[in-house]
């Protein structure tokens, strides 16, 4: 028999509680990170400190949305997706409980992570790496996933949301008429990521390294799978 899975994904809104759970989740990550050894993916610094970074997300959420509502392809066809499982009152920290979301008829649910993905685009730092399998953004269809993150601060509520997403991902792509989903992972630590991803059936086809300003070199994986 089958379980259920206990996650849905949701097309994220330009909201103050979408944008907060977003910019939070973010700044989040990069203490998880240094603690699994990962500082290098990300860096230091706050995202919410990083310039305009929190109105630069605000307009995306925008571009998203109008994305979805006019079936049309701002921004190469951004669109941000949410995911979240219903809450049931397992133990939160004050900061992840200000994030339950609650429908009308009471049931609350809880944002655990976000993807941010893009059709027949390829980022400008993929493109510079002449040696990849790059996909022909002219005569291709696929999805691109520019970002994807969990939300570290609820623990274990957040295993399987990753793979949620991505089938959610896969699920829109196939609406959308799309033959592939692509994906960039961090390639250093042991490659642990990428691990990752091939285990929820990503094929790796190439590896690059591109230097940064006083930091080590950023170390990537370029991965595909079939839609």
């Amino acid at each position: 028999m089958t379980i259920p899975s206990p996650f849905q994904v949701r097309p994220a809104e330009p909201t103050d509680a979408d944008l907060t759970f977003i910019v939070s989740t973010y700044d989040a990550t990069l203490p998880f990170l240094a603690s699994i050894g990962n500082h290098e993916q990300w860096g230091s610094i706050p995202f919410s400190q990083r310039g305009d970074f929190s109105t630069e997300t605000l307009t995306q959420l925008h571009h998203s949305e109008e994305n979805r509502l006019t079936d049309t392809s701002h921004s190469s066809g951004l669109r941000i997706f949410i995911v979240e499982r219903e809450y049931h009152d397992e133990p939160l920290d004050a900061e992840s409980s200000q994030h339950l979301r609650i429908e009308a008829d009471g049931r609350r649910y809880l944002p655990v992570g976000f993807a941010q993905t893009r059709e027949n685009w390829v980022p400008s730092y993929v493109k510079s790496q002449s040696h990849l399998p790059i996909p022909d953004i002219e005569r291709e269809e696929f999805v691109y996933l520019e970002v994807i993150v969990t939300d570290s601060r609820v623990g274990g509520l957040r295993r399987g949301a990753g793979a949620a997403l991505m089938n959610g991902i896969r699920e829109y792509g196939r609406s959308r008429g799309k033959r592939a989903f692509w994906v960039d992972s961090w390639g250093g630590s042991e490659r642990r990521l990428v691990r990752y991803y091939e285990n929820q059936g990503f094929k790796a086809v190439g590896d690059w390294s591109h230097e940064r300003i006083n930091k080590s070199p950023w170390l990537g994986t370029l991965m595909y799978i079939d839609i």
